[in-house]
């Protein structure tokens, strides 16, 4: 595995824009013009690309950007989509029995993505939070249909935790070191935060993990290694979270909402300062904007980003000491 490990001065908060390669191959797959095989070498090809392109730029993470075209819960046991149609969402879905997990097409694609990287940098698997997971299984599920299987929700809090912990185990063998969680935009309820805090507290040892949500869902957690906040964000409570990450010596990710331009890196660095009033430098790390938010990213947006790994790392060259 690489000689690196987090927290980094400069790091990957979610996905990446889609290359307009991918973005083509993945328009003629649901035209069916193309098969899946092919549109899953547009993607290897693309992860190679990401992968060097991210080792030029100086960053000691590699993620794959994002850019595999199926469902995360494609690869659960006891849960399908009703129907079937190419890169759809917003189906609903069928649980068909009990949910586990086998093995999850996951554990391959971070197999490729550690073979297509190097010593001088950590591969870096993002996977959708148990808590938000199980709010979409509750959300677009059938009620009736749940029921029949779960009459007990106790029982798919059970599930849901063995199967996570079984694709942590999966990910940890392949040689996984850093995950992180992804919770923006998931609701919060009781049930997601304690599937949260039992997946965490029984993850591998040695195995990093950060959790990218909102203030309220960050405050639940207990023991988490990094917490990523967009620190831009209106609603967000900034001087809450900082205090709970402080007391607990965690890493603190600050993350942009957006990509920023060359002038508004004072302003940036006033916010980052407010931030090491609460955190050690040694534990903060700046986060890359996760582009998953962005409806279909265009070739302006991926110069912006490349452009935005620029000014991270020059804004990581004021912050931090050398």
């Amino acid at each position: 595995m690489g000689k690196v490990f987090p927290p980094f001065k400069v790091d990957i908060a979610g996905a990446l824009c889609v290359p307009s390669a991918l973005r083509d191959a993945r328009s003629r797959y649901r035209d069916g013009q193309i098969s899946l095989q092919t549109l899953r070498a547009v993607e290897d090809a693309e992860i190679r690309n990401l992968t060097e392109r991210l080792k030029s730029a100086g960053m000691k993470v590699a993620t794959d950007g994002g850019f595999r075209s199926y469902d995360f819960l494609e690869g659960w046991e006891g849960i399908r989509r009703k129907t079937n149609t190419a890169l759809s969402s917003g189906e609903e879905l069928e649980v068909t029995g009990r949910i586990g997990l086998l093995h999850h097409p996951i554990i391959d694609d971070f197999v490729f993505l550690v073979e297509n990287s190097t010593e001088e940098v950590l591969p870096k698997q993002h996977i959708p939070s148990p808590g938000k997971l199980l709010m979409r299984i509750l959300r677009e599920t059938e009620s009736g249909c749940l029921k029949s299987v779960y009459p007990d929700l106790n029982v798919l809090l059970d599930d849901l935790a063995a199967a996570y912990k079984k694709l942590l185990e999966g990910l940890y063998r392949a040689g996984c070191r850093y995950v992180q969680f992804e919770g923006v935009k998931a609701m919060l309820t009781d049930e997601a935060a304690r599937l949260n805090n039992r997946v965490l507290r029984e993850r591998p040892e040695g195995l990093f993990v950060a959790f990218h949500a909102a203030t309220d869902m960050l405050v639940r957690l207990q023991g988490a290694d990094a917490y990523f906040l967009n620190y831009d964000c209106g609603i967000c409570d900034r001087s809450r979270l900082l205090w709970f990450v402080r007391e607990r010596e965690a890493v603190f990710g600050f993350v942009l909402s957006y990509y920023p331009d060359e002038d508004e890196l004072d302003e940036l660095q006033a916010k980052i300062e407010e931030v090491l009033n609460y955190i050690p430098a040694k534990r903060l790390t700046l986060c890359l904007p996760d582009a998953a938010g962005m409806l279909d990213s265009s070739d302006a947006d991926e110069t912006r980003q490349w452009k935005a790994v620029e000014l991270a790392k020059d804004m990581a060259d004021r912050v931090f000491p050398v």
